[in-house]
Order: structure tokens, then sequence, then C-alpha cells
């Protein structure tokens, strides 16, 4: 599938929610808020801001399936987003997430050789004991456009 225009893409993670914002396939900008991680209300309220600033042509979020290893909030979180999104007048696009890579280091510095704009937001790898960089929901969200639109390297 292709698609030109404006794109928010929305990952929800444990303690954060982020999104890429692009036109066609130039990453505008990118931001993150813990707050909307709450839950439902608090994604909603925020997703809507969103959507009011930014003026996106198409909305994407995380389809959650049965292998989803996401908390029951984060998919509330999740299902809040996508309510929000239907309700607007916006394309709401819901994709499975398939990573494709061993790990998401692999895959940030993957997408950021898509697009790189976001290069510089890449996480340093860490030990398995340390917590997860929060920089990593941005290359979730980026993820979710490729998904939903595949590589626009490839594209004719």
């Amino acid at each position: 599938m292709k698609h030109e225009g404006r794109v928010l893409t929305i990952a929800a993670a444990n303690g954060r929610v982020g999104y890429v914002f692009l036109d066609d396939t130039v990453v505008l900008t990118w931001g993150l808020s813990r707050k909307a991680s709450r839950g439902p209300d608090e994604a909603a309220a925020r997703t809507a801001q969103w959507l009011e600033t930014l003026r996106p042509d198409v909305v994407i979020t995380e389809k959650i399936t049965r292998r989803n290893r996401k908390g029951d909030r984060t998919k509330a979180v999740i299902a809040a987003i996508r309510s929000v999104a239907e309700m607007a007048d916006v394309l709401a696009i819901e994709v499975a997430r398939v990573q494709s890579h061993q790990n998401k280091f692999e895959e940030a510095v993957e997408i950021a050789a898509i697009f790189p704009e976001l290069a510089r937001l890449v996480p340093k790898y860490r030990k398995p004991w340390q917590t997860e960089p929060k920089t990593t929901v941005y290359f979730e969200a980026a993820a979710l456009v490729l998904s939903a639109f595949g590589d626009p390297r490839r594209r004719p």
C-alpha cells in the first residue's frame, strides 16, 4: 500500500506513548508522553491534542493480537488511541507490529537508515539488566509505518 500525505503513527509501551509524524516519507517531528500511558482517558485526551495540532491525513496504531506481549493497561491505552483516531476525520489504520530483527536496537538502526531524521534517537545497546531506553517507542511507531506502507526506498 502506498500513501502520500501527513501520517501520524502512535505506539504505546510500558510507561510511555510516542508518536512519529511524517509528510509522505519525511519525518517532520516526534514526541513522547508519559502521562498518556497512565490509562485510556489520558491516552485519548493526548491523542485528540496531537490530532488537533498536527492535522494528519492518516493515523496508524498497533493491532493487538494474541501474540502481543503488551500488558493490559498498555492494550487499553492502544484501544483508546485507536478509538479517538476512528472518530476523527482521518483514515485510521491498525497494523500488526512485526519485529523482523533480533532485537529493538537492531531494528532502530535499520529504521534510522530509512528515516535519517531519527538517527540521533537510536538508543545505545543495553545490557539485559538495564531498563529499556525511552527512545525505543519512536522506533516502534516508525515500524508501524513500514508495516502499513512498506519501505519507502522500494516504492516505484
